[in-house]
């Protein structure tokens, strides 16, 4: 038997992130899956790296990546955005979960996941008992476990991070920004025409900063340089930005609906009822400039849950097991 372990995905998103950080971590033996092509390509599932394996041969992939092969396939599915969100959801895609992914997993017995959220949507799309879903978290670069800058107590920058779609609910952010006066957002995106043009629209291009291709020092510090994160996403796999926050000291703003990013928030923020409501945003955001109680960094137990090393510590355990 081999486990080949699927170490081609790479970029600034999420996926990509959770494989930088796991894959070089992981001290099960393995060896890499080639191939020609990229994870996303539809030309993957023909990938012959794949192909030519054995039925006692594994394949894990820290992504959603399946394809024609008589090995098993141990897949980690962050969430099923790309079936249950209208914005996400297409007809090729569906067939691929139907015909690929789904499949594969229920031969495996055995898919991973990053929440408890997921983890439950996951059970219920494979409807098979007999399936292991694994939850192992996700985790937070050593970086924002550092002591945390210090605010100047008149501060009312505010942090976005992540990109325009619409399942993040952006617009509510520069709707409710409008009507906070001296309130300061700095957005982390990569489209950063696309954020010039949600504060144009808002009336609020003085008091916007789009930042792109930030380093994790040069994120650190926009959560550190921050009063605090806003995260109106209705829907998540996890909420990876909302960990970096509350590690750097800072709390989460955020839509109390969002099952992932309440989990994942717990005491350290505030949860908005309304999704869509600006003023309720803003109430929100001014409630947050005037606390000056301070938010103290999480304890050790915490840090060591959110570690990379740890999370790559239960992708071994439940590789292992299996």
């Amino acid at each position: 038997m081999v486990l080949l372990v699927d170490d081609r995905w790479t970029g600034s998103h999420g996926i990509a992130r959770f494989a930088g950080e796991v894959v070089p971590r992981m001290r099960v033996p393995h060896r890499a899956l080639t191939g020609p092509v990229d994870p996303l390509s539809p030309l993957d599932v023909l990938n012959p790296g794949r192909l030519r394996l054995s039925g006692r041969d594994i394949v894990y992939s820290p992504g959603f990546n399946a394809g024609l092969s008589r090995a098993r396939q141990v897949l980690t599915l962050h969430d099923l955005i790309h079936l249950d969100d209208p914005d996400e959801r297409s007809t090729a895609k569906r067939l691929y979960y139907e015909r690929l992914v789904r499949p594969a997993v229920r031969r495996a017995g055995l898919v991973i996941t990053v929440s408890p959220t997921s983890a439950r949507s996951i059970r219920t799309w494979i409807d098979r008992d007999d399936v292991r879903v694994v939850d192992v978290g996700n985790g937070c670069s050593d970086i924002f476990l550092e002591a945390a800058v210090t605010l100047p107590p008149d501060d009312a920058t505010f942090a976005y991070v992540g990109n325009l779609k619409p399942h993040k609910n952006p617009r509510v952010v520069f709707a409710a920004l409008a009507q906070v006066t001296g309130a300061r957002l700095t957005v982390v995106s990569r489209d950063s025409q696309a954020v010039q043009e949600l504060a144009a629209e808002f009336g609020v291009t003085d008091r916007v900063r789009a930042v792109s291709d930030c380093t994790d020092q040069e994120l650190r510090d926009v959560y550190a340089s921050s009063r605090a994160l806003l995260m109106p996403s209705l829907s998540e796999g996890f909420g990876l930005p909302a960990v970096e926050s509350i590690a750097v000291g800072r709390p989460v703003v955020h839509w109390a609906g969002c099952e992932a990013v309440a989990q994942v928030v717990g005491p350290h923020g505030a949860a908005v009822q309304d999704a869509h409501d600006p003023s309720a945003w803003a109430d929100t955001m001014r409630a947050v400039i005037d606390d000056r109680t301070g938010h103290p960094l999480p304890d050790a137990a915490w840090r060591h849950r959110h570690s990379w090393d740890a999370v790559a510590g239960r992708v071994d355990a439940a590789l292992t097991s299996f």
